[in-house]
């Protein structure tokens, strides 16, 4: 799946900064979790933020960063989105959203609210 993700406590990731996840909580976290290395930097505006990269059940390698809130996940994989990034959301006490709007849940692929 070559697609955009994000962990998010808004309803709609479009929200996040609405319901943030706050930078250093992300920054805190990414850097005591074993399965996030951090990959190098990433300008937003005038601010640098590092990314973090993960290796899919697939071998497939995506990068995670912060971005207004929500947590963004961009590569290319084949697994299941809430296999393998469900946790990382429950961590969050968040939503794993993609860009159409749907949510992946324990229950499968939920349809945009909308």
């Amino acid at each position: 799946m070559g697609y955009e993700l994000h962990v998010t406590r808004a309803a709609e990731y479009y929200e996040s900064e609405e319901h943030p996840i706050a930078l250093d909580e992300w920054l805190a976290y990414a850097e005591r979790s074993p399965t996030l290395t951090q990959g190098g930097w990433i300008w937003w505006d005038e601010d640098r933020h590092p990314f973090y990269v993960f290796t899919c059940g697939d071998g497939s390698v995506v990068s995670l960063t912060w971005f207004e809130g929500a947590i963004e996940i961009k590569g290319h994989f084949d697994g299941d989105a809430y296999r393998e990034f469900g946790g990382l959301a429950e961590d969050f006490q968040a939503n794993l959203q993609g860009d159409d709007g749907e949510r992946y849940t324990p229950s499968g692929v939920l349809p945009p609210i909308h």
